[in-house]
């Protein structure tokens, strides 16, 4: 099988980085999420230019309105090639960073959404983080709209929209086990099969 790629969209609290782990554990393929991508930019030479990205900082809307008012927003340029080529040299899972977008025409990637309802999201907040049911809704809802930010920067487009996924799936129904379990399923009837 050649390589393959699995993007994962996930709203805050959904659980969608721990169905991640869970796969590349199972699939025997590396995980790449903030802590591991800025390990990897740390010693190039654009750190400062991808640094932002792969935090996944904020973006305020006056930033965006300049950025699209400049014609073809360019910012993500740099990160998006670097995704890329990372990316494309084997078989891996990438967790947010724009990747159902940077991957939108690669007939090899699977683009996954994971999702949940907003009591079961403040359930995994408030356990993860051990803070009050109030304390948890605040920052889902914080997140959530910076990351829908985010998004909306660098692409141009939805965050959470059902169109750019192949896959999206109510963790919060399934459990985070189930719906490594179904993405299996999944990946194994595209033609996807674990790595040798």
């Amino acid at each position: 099988m050649e390589n393959f790629r699995i993007t994962i969209g996930r709203q805050y609290g959904s659980g969608g980085k721990e169905i991640g782990g869970i796969l590349s554990e199972r699939l025997g393929i590396p995980l790449y999420d903030k802590e591991e991508l800025m390990k990897i930019a740390r010693d190039q030479p654009d750190y400062e230019e991808v640094r932002a990205f792969y935090e996944e900082q904020p973006v305020n809307s006056l930033l965006y309105a300049i950025a699209m008012g400049q014609g073809e927003n360019r910012t993500g340029e740099v990160p998006f090639e670097r995704i890329r080529r990372l990316c494309g040299s084997r078989s891996c899972i990438l967790i947010g960073r724009c990747g159902s977008y940077i991957f939108r025409k690669d007939p090899s990637c699977v683009k996954i959404f994971i999702y949940a309802d907003m009591d079961k999201k403040i359930q995994w907040i408030e356990k993860q983080e051990n803070v009050s049911v109030r304390r948890a809704r605040r920052l889902i809802e914080k997140v959530e709209e910076e990351r829908a930010q985010f998004h909306r920067f660098y692409t141009g487009g939805s965050w959470g929209n059902v169109n750019d996924y192949d896959l999206c799936l109510d963790a919060g129904v399934t459990g985070t086990e189930t719906a490594a379990d179904i993405i299996m399923a999944y990946l194994k009837n595209r033609g996807f099969t674990e790595h040798e």
